[in-house]
């Protein structure tokens, strides 16, 4: 579903980078082609800084040029930031919709709740899209929205956190203790409490409303406070978890309203469940599926 991910791309590295930014490179990025060191180069080269830049590209050509970092580590620099940016998020918008297809009774809920809330709250979605910010897309109204990404990311999530003990801790293991000495490595594994059946019944179907009657708390996602580490935790939280969660929020916004979405089988094999590839970043890559894609409103 590359007309889900590729336009994502494409949006924030405009919103981020401006105009100046490469284009073309969504194929590219995906692959870590050998020509994208040099198509950054080429961008950090432009000598003068201006909101062609995009507020983040001018920050980073700053940054860059106030610590002489030369242009090839620079590149580097760039390239791994954009590969942290894009790829989980990628992998977290394909599985949404994959669940959401594969579940119609959950489509149909976020797509009632995301109709309603532009209706009732905005008046259309031209009106929606002028005003959206992280603020409003936190509102009570998207709450089927916020947990049914929220349990995308819970069964998806296969990374292992990795720390190393400042001091001696004791650790409760249910009902025993176990002793971590200083310096000593933990090895976190986050799919384990995730798929944990006595933290989250049912763990291994997609609940899509399992987050969505928590207190809602401003600012603050629904799983605080339960076992969910999607994010990571404690002081090596995702810096760019706000960010992730505004894009996906708007591309299923977006797409859930205005489009309506069919599964197109590859021959005589079924769509679902998608096969699974053995490269991934923390999210597993699933391989393309097709779909037709239709208009819900008259143009």
């Amino acid at each position: 579903m590359k007309f889900l991910t590729e336009p994502l791309c494409y949006a924030t590295n405009l919103v981020m980078f401006g105009s100046r930014y490469p284009e073309n490179t969504y194929e590219d990025l995906r692959t870590l082609d050998a020509t994208m060191p040099e198509r950054f180069y080429r961008y950090l080269s432009i000598s003068d800084i201006s909101e062609e830049d995009g507020w983040l590209g001018s920050a980073f050509k700053k940054l860059f040029r106030d610590n002489n970092i030369a242009l090839h580590e620079a590149s580097g620099h760039l390239l791994t930031f954009q590969w942290g940016m894009h790829t989980n998020t990628f992998g977290i918008a394909l599985w949404l919709f994959l669940f959401l297809l594969s579940h119609p009774d959950a489509l149909l809920a976020l797509r009632t709740e995301i109709d309603k809330a532009i209706k009732e709250d905005f008046g259309d979605l031209e009106s929606f899209i002028a005003g959206v910010n992280p603020q409003v897309l936190d509102r009570p109204c998207f709450a089927m929205l916020t947990s049914a990404l929220l349990e995308t990311m819970r069964l998806t999530a296969i990374f292992i956190a990795l720390r190393v003990a400042q001091s001696d801790v004791q650790l409760k293991d249910r009902g025993d203790i176990v002793t971590v000495r200083k310096g000593e490595y933990v090895l976190g594994n986050v799919q384990a409490i995730h798929m944990d059946e006595n933290v989250y019944p049912d763990h291994r179907k997609f609940v899509f409303d399992r987050f969505a009657h928590c207190e809602h708390r401003e600012g603050r996602l629904p799983t605080e406070g339960q076992p969910w580490f999607s994010f990571a935790a404690g002081k090596h939280l995702c810096k760019g978890r706000y960010l992730a969660i505004y894009e996906l929020k708007l591309v299923a916004i977006i797409y859930l309203h205005l489009f309506d979405f069919t599964p197109v089988s590859n021959g005589s094999r079924p769509w679902w469940p998608p096969r699974t590839t053995r490269r991934n970043l923390g999210i597993p890559r699933a391989e393309e599926i097709l779909v037709d894609v239709r208009p819900r409103h008259e143009v």
